[in-house]
């Protein structure tokens, strides 16, 4: 038995659950309630204590164990959410390095320290020398409670105010600068960074106090706001102001709202919009959206109007998509959000706000305006439409040829094709060209997912041959539902990167296995770095790349990876939906009978009708089915195996065929 193993035999599914979610209730078999990862009004979410599972039947549409679970509820890894459970379980992980403890232990200093400094900080504010500070709050319209509610500060005008409270309170002055409160000097010399400021703590996702933002208050000092420097806590690329805030929000509303600074979260919040973080800037990064995507894969960007819509900005923020920080976090331009919601199967929009405002001032001045504008939010790639043909003069032919050549980029990283044909249709009419000369453009500057330019030879894209798609169909009919054998051609093939970033990871519902997926994302080079995974998850990688493998063609392997994804999506649903049939079966028996004891109730906890809602499963599975016989034969037209005008699926399933 392995680590993950032992913490998962030690605990009950139900009563970790309950714990997160007081309304589980019993329901025949299994367990009910409204799911805790959206809003709804019939309870979806259904555990089950025979397998030790969870899934949502709801908007979520996902599943899995007792780990995945904490993780996806606590906004975790995989690494804090099994540390998490074991702790709970009562079983010792593998015993911390000594170099591991010793990290842990300056992380505690240095949390301390923070906690300290903001204490200090706010009881400035409150005090004579921070009369200057709370005028500006005056100005800005933060009330007490805002301060309160946000503890807010003042960083003394002076060079060792701050040092000098925390080095008496017991604190080091190696602790002070590694937290970044204070700077060393050439000379040795240690002063105060903060000075003459106000003063926006800022946490992480888990609450904890990991750096500042600190705002100037007199005109002529540079930078008009500063930040905590690169600390061991602080990763200003990695972390959005508000998270602690409003992740919950952000869960149960199914969407996260992207501002640029703090002062924009505190109104948004402070007008009812809890949904809402800042990225500190306008760049956000790919550390940023991997911190989103554990609570929904719908972000609106509310970008101010100078920052939202000119071209040359535009231009700037792709300049600076390229550019990575000192820890190697990439700025996600226009053209990288777009890979980006492809990879993650995402809904990311924008909302350009009105000429002079910004989301503080417009949500102050009127709050349904601002409402409405997110409401309204566009697609990325219709924005950057917008802005580059309202760039250019449609009269001209130059100028369109100049809209044309900006787009095509774009379109080129785009990976679903009915969505992208759409988009070329739409570039096409507006310059006033036929879609044949805007996909020949394509085919020269196609780009992928990760954004590196390559040039594809001319002609339909390579598909796989009979025996490779019979040899697919044999791995993916093997237990447990094609999990394995989807991660085994992932993790072996290079080839499989570009469509291997683009699967669901909740398909990966055995921890093991998500764990390998989210190191294989996470690490370009994992085959060189194994040794540093957990030895569980090494364990299993190392099964995972010895397994044998089929010799797909190179060129096929892309189009393997998607195929055996979605048909293990449209299975596993399958799966899910003939359990629901059963269990509603079971109820309308039961009803029959006179006993309605075990019948699904809603979220009132009146009896749902069981004749009603097994004609809705069915015709759900039906449809399903239907799904799943379409993607399949798409895929044999396109390999060859069946010509187009075979007839349609419901033949087809006369016949018997797939």
């Amino acid at each position: 038995m392995t680590t993950i193993d032992d913490v998962k035999s030690r605990l009950d599914i139900v009563d970790v659950v309950s714990g997160y979610v007081p309304e589980l209730k019993k329901a025949g078999r299994t367990y009910k309630a409204p799911c805790p990862f959206h809003n709804e009004r019939t309870p979806s979410f259904v555990v089950d204590p025979e397998r030790q599972t969870w899934h949502c039947f709801g908007a979520c549409s996902t599943g899995g164990d007792v780990l995945e679970f904490v993780r996806r509820r606590e906004g975790l890894d995989f690494k804090e959410a099994l540390r998490l459970c074991a702790e709970r379980a009562g079983v010792e992980l593998r015993p911390p390095t000594q170099r591991e403890v010793q990290q842990r232990e300056q992380y505690e200093r240095l949390l301390q320290a923070n906690e300290a400094a903001a204490v200090f900080f706010a009881s400035h504010l409150k005090g004579a020398d921070g009369a200057q500070a709370r005028a500006y709050c005056d100005r800005r319209g933060l009330d007490e409670a805002a301060i309160e509610t946000w503890q807010l500060g003042y960083a003394p005008d002076d060079w060792r105010t701050l040092t000098d409270h925390l080095v008496a309170r017991g604190f080091t002055e190696d602790d002070i600068v590694d937290s970044g409160l204070a700077i060393r000097s050439e000379n040795g010399r240690v002063y105060d960074r903060f000075r003459n400021r106000l003063m926006f703590p800022t946490r992480d996702a888990r609450r904890r106090l990991i750096g500042f933002g600190a705002r100037a208050l007199n005109p002529e000092d540079e930078p008009k706001y500063l930040n905590t420097p690169q600390t061991p806590l602080f990763d200003k690329s990695g972390n959005l102001y508000g998270l602690d805030r409003a992740n919950d929000d952000i869960r149960r509303g199914d969407r996260a709202v992207v501002v640029e600074g703090y002062m924009d979260v505190i109104a948004a919040h402070t007008f009812g919009f809890t949904e809402v973080v800042a990225s500190n800037g306008t760049a956000i990064t790919e550390k940023q959206m991997d911190l989103l995507k554990r609570y929904t894969h719908n972000v609106v960007l509310a970008l101010d109007a100078d920052n939202a819509g000119s071209a040359a900005t535009l231009r700037g923020v792709e300049v600076a998509a390229g550019v990575a920080d000192r820890r190697g976090s990439v700025s996600l331009g226009y053209g990288g959000l777009i890979s980006y919601q492809e990879v993650l199967d995402a809904d990311i929009r924008v909302v350009a706000l009105p000429e002079g405002e910004d989301p503080d001032s417009l949500v102050r001045k009127d709050t349904e305006r601002f409402r409405a504008l997110l409401d309204g939010a566009k697609p990325v790639l219709d924005h950057i439409f917008e802005v580059i043909t309202a760039s250019v003069d449609a009269g001209d032919a130059r100028g369109r040829s100049k809209a044309v050549e900006t787009l095509v980029p774009y379109l080129g990283r785009i990976g679903d094709e009915v969505v992208r044909s759409s988009y070329v249709q739409k570039l096409a009419r507006f310059a006033q060209v036929d879609e044949a000369t805007i996909l020949r453009r394509l085919a020269e500057r196609r780009q992928f997912a990760q954004g590196q330019p390559t040039r594809e030879p001319a002609g339909p894209r390579p598909v796989a041959t009979k025996q490779e798609v019979s040899q697919a169909k044999r791995e993916k009919s093997a237990p447990p539902d094609g999990e394995v054998q989807l991660l085994q051609l992932i993790v072996q093939r290079h080839e499989s990167r570009g469509a291997g970033l683009s699967v669901d990871p909740g398909l990966f519902e055995d921890s093991l296995n998500r764990a390998v997926y989210d190191a294989w994302v996470a690490d370009i080079d994992l085959d060189e770095h194994a040794d540093t995974l957990e030895p569980d998850i090494r364990e299993r990688y190392d099964a995972l790349c010895a397994a044998p493998l089929p010799e797909y063609e190179a060129r096929h392997v892309p189009e393997m990876v998607t195929a055996m994804a979605r048909e293990l999506r449209t299975r596993r649903q399958q799966q899910r939906l003939q359990a629901v049939l059963r269990e509603q079966a079971e109820a309308l028996k039961s009803a029959r009978r006179g006993s309605t004891s075990d019948a699904p109730t809603d979220a009132n906890g009146a009896a749902d009708e069981p004749v009603t809602v097994v004609g809705e499963v069915a015709d759900e599975f039906i449809e399903t089915t239907r799904r799943q016989r379409a993607l399949t034969r798409s895929y044999q037209v396109a390999a060859g195996i069946r010509s187009a005008e075979d007839g349609d699926f419901a033949q087809a399933g006369e016949r018997g065929e797939p």
